[in-house]
């Protein structure tokens, strides 16, 4: 009898741990993948606006953003802390809503070649609330960024509960597609985070190899995969297939079985 309670209680667990290596995390992976989209994006909107603004020491746009700095952009002091502001809500170039601030501070004129302290207030992308800081620190080697998310990380709200992301990621330029124009460039993507996504499942989010980052695509991830491991279960791999604009990815468990998903 003993035997045979105990050939049980290890078939229940051997069950027990094949059922959850075989449950497919899309909501994990999709809330990495917003982490990446909403890095990725707020670096273009710096390297975009903030540059211009700082050399024409204005903003003439018509698209209702308003650019500001403290102190004064006139002025000769640094560092300056300079606001997008978004207002109530603008759809950009990209037809990606905001609103709300990105603040960066700036040490000196050369933005694009500088390291980068980015804070929010009340900024929201596509719906979602953003919360914390994010450090991007020039790589003059790959013309690029290494970044981080602080020791309190980055909170992301929206109707689906709050999420959050640690870690470190990385920028290097692919290509600037032939043009002057910061809208167009490619850049390479790795990123080591880790973060609890808004179904409380804790998980780590690796990348294995390039993630291709367009900022003239308005979902930002075109292709590259990486390794998410939900919750201590086995490694599951993200695929976000081969440079397309489209929103389409992959999941593959341990034991091959594959999901689509859209990000």
């Amino acid at each position: 009898m003993k035997k045979l309670s105990l050939f049980l209680i290890v078939s229940l667990l051997v069950i027990g741990c094949k059922k959850d290596n075989s449950e497919i995390y899309t909501r994990a992976a999709k809330d990495s993948a917003l982490g990446e989209q909403i890095i990725s994006e707020v670096l273009r909107e710096v390297l975009v606006y903030i540059p211009n603004y700082v050399i024409n020491q204005n903003y003439s746009g018509n698209d209702g953003l308003f650019i500001t700095s403290s102190p004064e952009i006139t002025e000769s002091s640094y560092p300056k802390r300079i606001s997008l502001n978004y207002g109530d809500g603008i759809d950009g170039d990209l037809l990606r809503k905001r609103e709300g601030k990105i603040i960066v501070t700036i040490n000196s004129g050369t933005v694009i070649s500088e390291n980068l302290h980015i804070t929010f207030e009340d900024f929201k992308s596509e719906g979602t609330k953003i919360l914390g800081h994010i450090n991007y620190n020039y790589n003059q080697s790959n013309s690029g960024y290494d970044g981080e998310l602080p020791s309190d990380g980055m909170s992301f709200i929206n109707a689906n509960g709050t999420m959050k992301l640690y870690g470190i990621f990385s920028f290097s330029k692919n290509s600037t597609q032939g043009t002057v124009d910061l809208k167009d460039d490619l850049y390479n993507f790795t990123c080591n985070t880790n973060g609890i996504d808004f179904n409380q499942t804790q998980f780590t989010y690796v990348s294995t190899s390039n993630h291709l980052i367009d900022f003239s695509c308005k979902n930002y991830i075109k292709s590259g995969r990486s390794n998410l491991k939900p919750n201590g279960k086995n490694i599951q791999t993200v695929d976000f297939g081969s440079q397309n604009c489209d929103k389409n990815a992959s999941i593959t468990t341990s034991e091959g079985t594959i999901k689509n998903f859209t990000f």
